[in-house]
């Protein structure tokens, strides 16, 4: 099934962007039209050129045709193009403040580095992250970081 939101997760400095996005789940999309709700379960992917997020759950919350919140629930996993990727337990974009919280076991692997704590916050207008929690920790490898571990985003298909 695919359902085409105007999706802002994980994005580059520019909020209002009009590029299509993607939605899809292996366990199906309900839209509330009253509540301005849609959610998604089972290997849900969503896909845009610039960032592709994964996760078991989404919910996306709605105001006329633009998004307002979107949370991503179970072993989320963000991959960006210049092979950025980030994992999460959970992961919440507020327009409002144009930012992504990673939260529980967050880590973000950059080519050469390394960020890891109990909440990392991405101010998408600043391109600033931000590790907050006790078990904030950074590792910088020059030469290449290990590769992760992560669930295949997107999925194979099959």
């Amino acid at each position: 099934m695919s359902f085409t939101l105007a999706l802002l997760l994980a994005v580059p400095p520019r909020l209002a962007d009009d590029r299509p996005v993607q939605m899809r789940s292996k366990g199906g999309l309900e839209i509330d039209l009253e509540k301005k709700v849609g959610r998604a379960s089972g290997d849900v992917v969503i896909e845009r050129e610039d960032v592709v997020v994964c996760c078991d759950e989404a919910e996306a919350k709605y105001s006329g045709e633009r998004i307002e919140r979107v949370t991503c629930r179970g072993d989320v996993v963000i991959v960006r193009p210049d092979g950025t990727k980030a994992r999460a337990d959970v992961a919440v974009f507020v327009a409002e403040r144009d930012a992504v919280t990673l939260f529980g076991k967050a880590k973000v692997y950059a080519p050469d580095a390394t960020l890891a704590g109990e909440r990392i916050v991405y101010d998408i207008a600043r391109d600033k992250l931000t590790v907050e929690g006790k078990a904030s920790k950074f590792s910088f490898a020059p030469k290449g970081a290990p590769k992760p571990r992560l669930r295949a985003c997107p999925p194979e298909e099959g």
